[in-house]
């Protein structure tokens, strides 16, 4: 899929880099065009913004609902009938995430864990995230996990703080801010986890459905929308020649020498130049005679 096929109303995540720092900017779209993604205008403290360096744009697209991620190479304002938009500018095919893969959530909250069902020694830990397929948790120093170790998770969670149960097995280890972490596969994927993770899901992701659709022009379909802006943005592509840049041609030859922009008056033929020089020379002769006549 093109990056002109993605529906009115689509989220859009920019990952951008100003001056070497990163920048996240969130934004929706408009409609395709045939020169990229026409999306609603960036503004920086009253400014429009301009990405010149390739940027990653997420786009979670209104049609289907599934997640695109590419590279665009521009993203630059544009000026149109209806205002000042950006255009997303991208000569990749955009090709859906791996749905395949769980989406996780941060959950940053404190609970307990014991190790190999060993649970007159508790231990406390953060969990860091959570997903449909495993969960990860940051622990102390002194806890030593293995892959292999069965973990058994406990926190409180959401408003009315729910107690939530996790039996785990310990995948791999690895840091968070040097801290010794804990990723485990889950045993028991139950309701109550089930249900934690969609309300995450639905505070991450608002739902389609809610998000409204820019109409630019309600009097004209989004088919003549899309064309309006389209001739818009040919003329900055390929400005117009202004009055003083045209060329009047009054001869009835388009073809005739003085009309030939490559043609000019110092541009002589080699026999023009010798025609000239014997010219010169019969000049200076005639010159000197009424000199010599004179005396």
């Amino acid at each position: 899929m093109n990056v002109n096929g993605i529906a009115n109303g689509s989220e859009i995540k920019i990952h951008a880099k100003v001056n070497g720092h990163n920048l996240v900017i969130m934004t929706e779209a408009i409609f395709g065009v045939s020169a990229g993604l026409l999306i609603k205008p960036i503004e920086y403290f009253g400014r429009y913004m301009q990405f010149l360096e390739p940027s990653e744009v997420q786009i979670r697209n209104k049609r289907d609902g599934r997640v695109y991620k590419f590279y665009s190479t521009t993203i630059s304002p544009v000026k149109t009938r209806y205002g000042n938009y950006h255009l997303i500018r991208t000569e990749a095919e955009l090709e859906p995430e791996n749905s395949r893969k769980s989406e996780r959530f941060f959950i940053e909250k404190l609970g307990l864990f014991s190790i190999n069902n060993n649970d007159s020694s508790l231990k406390n830990c953060i969990i860091h995230d959570i997903s449909l397929r495993g969960i990860s948790i940051i622990v102390d120093n002194e806890s030593a996990i293995k892959p292999g170790d069965k973990i058994n998770i406990n926190f409180r969670y959401g408003p009315s703080l729910h107690n939530y149960e996790v039996k785990t097995v310990v995948v791999r280890n690895f840091t968070v801010h040097n801290k010794p972490a804990a990723g485990c596969s889950i045993e028991n994927m139950n309701v109550d986890l089930i249900s934690l993770i969609n309300d995450k899901r639905k505070e991450k992701n608002p739902e389609l459905d809610k998000i409204p659709a820019t109409n630019l022009n309600p009097e004209i379909s989004e088919k003549e929308q899309i064309r309006e802006v389209e001739e818009d943005i040919a003329k900055q592509l390929v400005p117009e020649k202004t009055k003083a840049e045209e060329k009047t041609i009054t001869n009835e030859s388009p073809f005739a020498p003085e009309n030939l922009e490559h043609i000019s008056s110092n541009d002589k033929t080699l026999r023009q130049k010798k025609k000239d020089q014997k010219n010169s020379m019969q000049a200076r002769a005639i010159e000197n005679l009424l000199n010599l006549k004179d005396l």
